[in-house]
């Protein structure tokens, strides 16, 4: 367990960083104008769709790398040059993706108005989004030293590297927005230039160290070829397309939420903020199982692979349990956090949060299951079942609940309907893991019945 929580905090850290940097964001958005969080709030949304299509695919990669730092042990040659080959793969599908994305934000101004968004809010919206799809090759180039670092192990300068995005991201991007009077533009340039300046600092740092020198992905550029890329989009476009269906499920969730009224469409953004606290630490837990399972199946060591897999589950659920617990407990105190005195609608959204809340919280252990599973299976190269399974959860199951749960109980009946979605597919996935495990350990009984054979023959 130490070993797994050890890798899990700064991961977990890490993510919670990134959490304060969109907070920072917004922030300043509102020292610009109201318009401007709603402008940029849309160009930040939309930014996010695009970004989780490139990195729910890149950020496989890990479980390669990882899959292939376990093989070292037996077979140092092949798996360091696997290790090579998996991060040049990551690498060159950043680069393709970034390439191939760029043109949706060319187009983004008509689709936005062509979606009666309001026509204001997508003029900031753009302004904000052109300057920050330069950030989407650095941060995806991140992403795969990130990969190449966790798999090793070594999450300790992921903090770091973190640490260092948000502490130059803050006074570019308020110099950019207000010293240069750029506005939300200039959020956009001051998060682009401080993830270039850190992915090139983190990245000298990485190669210069013994242990990576030899992974050096500018070294040996004939690797470069397009079949390099088949392990990693075979593991990576299914995880992608379980991650856009999850996306699609919460933003059809605003919606509903949206036809309730104002209030309950802020209180559904209240939860959202709960929820995603609650998933980056289930993140961080379920990453470091990952990778463990993924270095323990390139060992070829099923024991191992098992026992991580089920820790990994067991954690998630003790802390996610341990955090719903605390909501449920005193769901009341969020009305002192988020409520705005002399708001007309203030007296109604604290007469109507405490209960959603209670459905939210319910959210948090069957929502860690789903991440922890899916992660854990992808790091065993097990991705199509997941990913039916997402489909069959979340849209069959969990979008059509919360629609019909919404005209009886409300914003608490859509919440009610996540849950019973989250639940269907967390149920799904973990079945899904456990039937795996027993193949492996039926594989093993198999093995060393044959191996008795042959030694008694």
């Amino acid at each position: 367990m130490k070993k797994l929580i050890s890798l899990a905090v700064p991961l977990i850290i890490s993510q919670l960083v990134a959490q304060l940097l969109v907070f920072t964001d917004v922030w300043m958005m509102s020292r610009l104008s109201i318009m401007a969080i709603a402008g940029g709030g849309l160009g930040a949304s939309v930014y996010s769709i695009v970004f989780t299509v490139a990195g729910s695919t890149v950020g496989c990669v890990a479980n390669l790398i990882a899959i292939a730092y376990g093989k070292r042990v037996s077979q140092p040659e092949k798996g360091d040059a696997e290790v090579n080959r998996s991060l040049k793969s990551g690498v060159l599908l950043a680069v393709l993706l970034t390439l191939a994305l760029q043109p949706l934000f060319y187009l983004m101004h008509h689709l936005l108005i062509a979606a009666d968004q309001d026509p204001q809010a997508v003029v900031l919206a753009m302004d904000y989004m052109d300057a920050l799809k330069w950030s989407m090759l650095p941060t995806l180039m991140l992403l795969v030293l990130r990969s190449l670092v966790s798999a090793f192990g070594d999450t300790r300068s992921v903090m770091v590297m973190s640490v260092a995005t948000v502490v130059l991201n803050v006074p570019l991007s308020y110099l950019f927005a207000f010293g240069l009077n750029m506005g939300l533009a200039g959020l956009g340039y001051g998060t682009s230039l401080a993830a270039f300046i850190v992915m090139v600092g983190y990245g000298y740092w990485v190669f210069t160290r013994p242990k990576y020198r030899r992974y050096n992905p500018f070294v040996a550029l004939d690797q470069y070829k397009l079949g390099i890329l088949l392990p990693l989009l075979a593991i990576g476009v299914p995880i992608m397309i379980a991650t856009m269906l999850e996306h699609a499920l919460f933003s059809a969730a605003a919606l509903l939420a949206g036809t309730l009224g104002a209030v309950s469409l802020a209180i559904h953004q209240i939860a959202m903020q709960c929820l995603n606290l609650s998933w980056n630490i289930a993140f961080g837990l379920s990453q470091a199982a990952s990778i463990l399972v993924s270095q323990h199946m390139g060992r070829q060591e099923p024991d191992m692979v098992k026992r991580y897999a089920k820790l990994g589950v067991v954690l998630v659920t003790v802390t996610s349990a341990v955090f719903g617990l605390l909501v449920s407990l005193k769901p009341e105190f969020l009305t002192v956090v988020f409520n705005v005195e002399g708001d007309a609608l203030a007296s109604e959204l604290v007469a109507q949060l405490p209960g959603v809340m209670i459905m939210v919280a319910m959210c948090f252990v069957v929502d860690a299951w789903q991440l922890t599973a899916i992660s854990i299976l992808r790091g065993m190269k097990i991705v199509k079942a997941p990913t039916i399974s997402t489909a069959i959860g979340y849209w069959l199951i969990g979008f059509p609940a919360a629609w019909v749960l919404m005209s009886v109980m409300g914003l608490r009946g859509v919440w009610a309907g996540l849950g019973i979605g989250l639940a269907a597919t967390g149920i799904m996935l973990v079945v899904i893991l456990l039937r795996e495990l027993r193949k492996m350990t039926l594989q093993g009984d198999t093995d060393l019945d044959h191996s008795e054979h042959q030694t008694l023959v």
